[in-house]
């Protein structure tokens, strides 16, 4: 058995009276690869920051024999020390010689993973490392951990990357950490067993309970037609030989109600089991007043995109198809987003169906003030049937309770997300457009997103990075390639 290198034990750890994190023990092995998944506001990063020595538990032990390099999700004033940088792995990450200040988002990344891999450490601590990375970034990560030789957590939503590097899986959940040995498809796996198992637990439990509260009811009901006939018999003048056989009636029916309360008893006394949510694939309606009947509602025509210097697209030809998922991948940098910008302000080069609404997407942080529950808020702009708002919001992760009684001002920046996510899907629209939606989200939500996606009925035009997200929702993809825009076979 390898060496043991982390143990947590009995800690509880709370933040403003809320309880976070109870973990009872865990344990983790030297050479252990173990991704950390769960929703967002679960606990992962609070774990990684206990682990870490960052954060210390309200009670418990965590008891380490090794040290562990810690690489934040969130890093502010980034100052990287050249001099202990390998220019291989700056080369192998294209990181270029620029200022930090001067840097994108993905190139940031990119140089604080080569700082982060330029030393070896024999255990690594990573919160959401895929962050800002485009493929290849993300290709440079998974060869780099895959043969690393030591010990190895990570919070990641990046299912690709998990299934590639991990062998363990925890998931927190409402402050409890599960662990399931290997890769996140194992997991998956795992989990869809369990909710078999739960449905038949289910399906056994109303079984038993409608079994037991009928017979409680017909034994109910015999002992009150007992008691009135030993109230019929007691009203009339009865002889002596008679008055025994109406006791001993009084004693059946006192039997009778006895026999029924103890079936009422053991019908409340079973352990509730809950029934399965599945999240399905929600019939949409057809938009009013929206369709259109062009074969290409968007149409690039020599389009020419110049952001300052750089020339990020030289005279590009393409043609979007009606009610089709369109994927357009390419390297951080390449102009993703711009030629969404490009296409949505109706720029240069474009043609665009007269009919066209467009529903945007755009990561970014949001700050819903309405004094509005979460149904309400949604219902204000549609005029879809209040029972598809709910379908597309019980995918999203939205208890019916929530749903009602929930101010969107009391939404964590998780939950905000996940409601604009669903206003995505509520307002008229033919096309959908979505700027790298993954980011920031936690797997369960993009899994959610697929199943919306693939229900919206409407032209989808979106990038990711998410290699899994691409191939499970996109019916096309384009790659931006040598300032073109190319349609590519898979």
């Amino acid at each position: 058995m390898e060496n043991l290198v982390l143990e947590l034990n009995h800690i509880e750890k709370s933040f403003m009276s809320k309880n976070v994190l109870t973990i009872d023990c865990l344990k983790v092995y030297e050479n252990e690869k173990i991704g950390i998944i769960g929703g967002n506001g679960e606990g992962k990063s609070t774990l990684l920051n206990l682990i870490a020595g960052k954060l210390f538990p309200d009670s418990g032990k965590i008891h380490r024999t090794i040290d562990f390099e810690y690489y934040e999700q969130i890093k502010e004033n980034i100052r990287p020390d050249y001099m202990k940088i390998d220019p291989e792995y700056l080369s192998r990450l294209d990181v270029p010689d620029h200022k930090v200040a001067h840097l994108s988002g993905g190139e940031q990344t990119r140089l604080r993973l080569a700082e982060y891999f330029s030393t070896y450490q024999f255990g690594l601590l990573m919160d959401e490392p895929t962050t800002h990375l485009d493929t290849e970034g993300i290709q440079f990560l998974v060869d780099q951990l895959k043969y690393y030789y030591g010990t190895l957590m990570v919070v990641s939503h990046d299912r690709y990357f998990l299934d590639e590097v991990v062998d363990t899986i925890w998931e927190v959940k409402e402050g409890k950490v599960t662990v399931y040995p290997g890769n996140y498809s194992s997991y998956q796996q795992q989990k869809e067993q369990e909710l078999v198992e739960q449905q038949n637990a289910y399906e056994k439990f109303t079984k038993e309970k409608y079994r037991l509260e009928k017979a409680a009811k017909e034994k109910q009901k015999h002992a009150e037609k007992l008691t009135n006939i030993s109230k019929k018999q007691k009203s009339r003048s009865v002889k002596p030989d008679r008055l025994s056989s109406s006791k001993q009636k009084d004693t059946v029916q006192k039997a009778a109600h006895k026999s029924a309360k103890a079936l009422q008893k053991r019908a409340e006394q079973l352990k509730t089991v809950e029934k399965v949510e599945n999240n399905r694939s929600i019939q949409f309606p057809e938009p009013e007043n929206l369709q259109m009947h062009n074969d290409f509602p968007i149409i690039g025509q020599k389009v020419t995109i110049q952001k300052g210097e750089k020339c990020l697209f030289n005279e590009a030809n393409f043609q979007f198809p009606l009610e089709k998922r369109i994927g357009i991948v390419g390297p951080n940098g390449s102009g993703k987003s711009t030629l969404l910008e490009h296409i949505i302000t109706d720029g240069e080069g474009i043609t665009l169906s007269n009919k066209i609404v467009f529903s945007v997407y755009k990561q970014m942080a949001y700050q819903l003030a309405e004094d509005k529950t979460i149904l309400e808020f949604l219902k204000q702009d549609t005029h879809m049937k209040e029972s598809i708002i709910r379908s597309i919001l019980n995918n999203l992760g939205f208890s019916q309770t929530e749903i009602v009684k929930k101010l969107i001002t009391n939404l964590s920046g998780g939950e905000a997300t996940r409601l604009v996510i669903a206003k995505l899907f509520t307002i008229p629209s033919n096309i959908l457009i979505l700027d790298e939606p993954t980011n920031f989200i936690d797997v369960q939500t993009i899994e959610a997103l697929e199943v919306l996606v693939k229900s919206y009925k409407g032209t989808v035009l979106f990038t990711s990075h998410d290699k899994y997200f691409v191939e499970n929702v996109a019916e096309q993809i384009w790659r931006i390639e040598d300032q073109q825009l190319k349609l590519i076979e898979y």
